[in-house]
């Protein structure tokens, strides 16, 4: 004991907090660099508030630059271990601000930096608050402290500009060029009919070419939606296909699988019309149900556009609620549907049901069971 007076002083100020938040003047906030092991890139990444990551560890590496009676502030979250240098130091049950003296720190450790390490075996959702700073009886008080400003790192940010840059694009040659085609789409007054004049119906006797375009710009909006999905809600391919290009040609890949499937959406339609004796009213299916997502997902598209241009940190979240209103307009269309072919097509209930649940909801459950977490 005698001869080691030091050793147990420094043991002290590391388990014990020094002052209260209230009595610490930050010099550097620490939020911004933390980092955690990704399994996926096999590399240290920043852990930063918009990530999707929940990393069990997370690392923070501090350089003795900082002067003298220099404090490191830290807000341990509940079932904590910390480490430094990967040796434990200690565990924390509950929520607790820390202050440890980074002089002591350094002189105990004798390296040229600390590595910090926080375990969590309930995971991380977002960096605790760290900062790097004196206590007011060492330092002037009368110092301008800056706040640290917001950064993101995410490279596939500027991709998807370039995307909603595509589509916008695209939008506008196509209203140049068939104003009256694509406005039609957009037609509320259609959407929301139930009772139609023949002269309205034998706009629905055949898809002209001009449909056509139009559902390949469709499929550009639904492309552009799903790679958003598939980057910051759920990715269930991993690093593997489309997932490992460039989100550009990422998108394109997923344009073409889109436009296929609305190929094939068509012709399930046709088939199963042809059972039910109704193949008359193919086309008229197929353009209602286009109109309808032609409309909703024009607005989602404008949301997320919006987000990523303005809000990009937000993201994540606002996807959580988008994927939620996507699952409801699905059923809605289908009872709009419903209620539609019910004034148009004299056929029993039953038989009308199990033409739509073959035609809508099969092919909805089977979206959604590939795109919800």
């Amino acid at each position: 004991m005698k001869r080691h007076p030091v050793f147990f002083l420094l043991c002290f100020i590391l388990v014990s907090p020094l002052a209260d938040a209230s009595d610490f003047l930050v010099k550097k906030n620490l939020r911004l660099d933390w980092v955690f092991m990704s399994e996926q890139q096999r590399q240290m990444l920043p852990f930063l508030d918009n990530g999707r990551e929940s990393p069990y560890a997370i690392h923070l590496l501090i350089a003795p630059d900082y002067g003298r009676e220099t404090y490191l502030k830290l807000d341990i979250p509940s079932g904590t271990s910390l480490f430094i240098d990967n040796r434990f130091m200690q565990h924390f049950d509950n929520p607790v601000g820390k202050l440890f003296s980074l002089d002591s720190l350094f002189t105990r450790h004798q390296h040229d930096s600390l590595f910090l390490t926080l375990y969590n075996n309930a995971e991380f959702t977002s960096p605790p608050d760290g900062a790097i700073g004196y206590k007011y009886n060492f330092f002037d008080t009368a110092i301008n402290v800056n706040p640290i400003m917001y950064r993101h790192l995410d490279w596939k940010e500027d991709y998807l500009k370039i995307i909603i840059l595509l589509v916008f694009t695209f939008f506008v040659v196509l209203h140049t060029l068939l104003p009256t085609e694509l406005l039609d789409f957009y037609n509320l007054s259609n959407l929301f009919t139930f009772r139609y004049t023949e002269t309205l119906l034998t706009k629905y006797r055949s898809l002209t070419k001009t449909h056509t375009i139009v559902i390949l710009y469709q499929a550009t909006m639904l492309a552009s939606i799903m790679i958003v999905a598939l980057y910051y809600y759920n990715n269930p391919l991993g690093n593997r296909l489309i997932m490992s290009l460039n989100p550009v040609f990422g998108w394109l890949v997923i344009f073409v699988i889109t436009t296929i499937f609305i190929f094939l959406k068509y012709i399930l339609i046709a088939i199963v019309s042809h059972l039910f004796g109704i193949s008359e009213r193919i086309n008229f299916y197929f353009l209602e149900y286009l109109r309808m997502a032609m409309i909703f997902y024009s607005i989602i598209f404008v949301i997320i556009s919006y987000t990523i241009i303005n809000h990009f940190h937000s993201l994540h979240s606002l996807l959580t609620s988008l994927i939620l209103i996507v699952i409801i307009f699905n059923f809605l269309r289908l009872i709009v549907i419903y209620f539609k072919f019910r004034r148009l097509i004299p056929i029993k209930n039953l038989h009308l049901f199990s033409y739509l649940c073959s035609t809508e909801l099969i092919p909805i459950i089977i979206g959604l069971n590939f795109f919800v977490k």
